[in-house]
């Protein structure tokens, strides 16, 4: 997987550099860019294909705006190849979408739980985000700025889905399976590197 993800950024790269698009010296540059586009289109392709095998198309397009919207803020776990984070994501995706899924079609999902998910979520990010990528260090000033809008974004989110749980309950699981997956790699990803709190 990675090496096809390099391949074709280094193609993409080449051959715009070779139509005198973009200077010699910019196509590394370039090459990350494209890999990360790739990439990332590679995961609304997941996130899409798994909504559509669980019957929950809009609902999988939603997850992804709201993961990749409050993971761009939170950080949190990395994988070290694009093949490891496009498993690991596929598996998140398919832990959110199928635990809405059924907690829409059983009663096992009750306010309690609501609660309990988002309060979890709400105190993982307060405490430890933003948790820094280690290809991608941030200064001072980017860290104090990722954590207020990181705990913005969880609280307009939080507010969002409590105002959904009576009228579109399954909306309103969907936010809150999604923060939690959210903290959950942000768990994972202090655990690994040993991390403190937020100063």
């Amino acid at each position: 997987m990675i090496k096809i993800i390099t391949f074709l950024g280094k193609s993409i790269s080449h051959f715009l550099c070779e139509k005198k698009v973009i200077a010699e010296q910019e196509v590394e540059v370039y090459q990350y860019g494209f890999e990360i586009l790739i990439s990332t289109t590679l995961g609304l392709l997941i996130t899409v294909a798994i909504g559509i095998v669980l019957n929950m198309f809009f609902l999988s397009v939603l997850y992804y705006v709201v993961f990749v919207m409050v993971r761009q803020w939170t950080g949190g776990y990395h994988a070290d190849s694009y093949l490891k984070c496009n498993i690991t994501f596929a598996g998140i995706t398919f832990f959110t979408l199928g635990m809405t899924k059924l907690s829409d079609m059983s009663e096992m999902y009750s306010l309690t739980i609501h609660g309990l998910m988002l309060v979890f979520a709400l105190l993982s990010v307060w405490k430890y985000t933003p948790v820094e990528n280690p290809n991608k260090p941030l200064t001072k000033e980017q860290k104090k700025r990722n954590h207020k809008v990181a705990l913005i974004a969880i609280i307009i989110l939080e507010a969002l889905s409590c105002g959904l749980y009576v009228f579109f309950p399954k909306v309103s699981a969907l936010i809150a399976y999604t923060l939690f997956s959210i903290a959950v790699l942000i768990l994972i990803s202090k655990n690994r590197k040993g991390g403190n709190e937020y100063e």
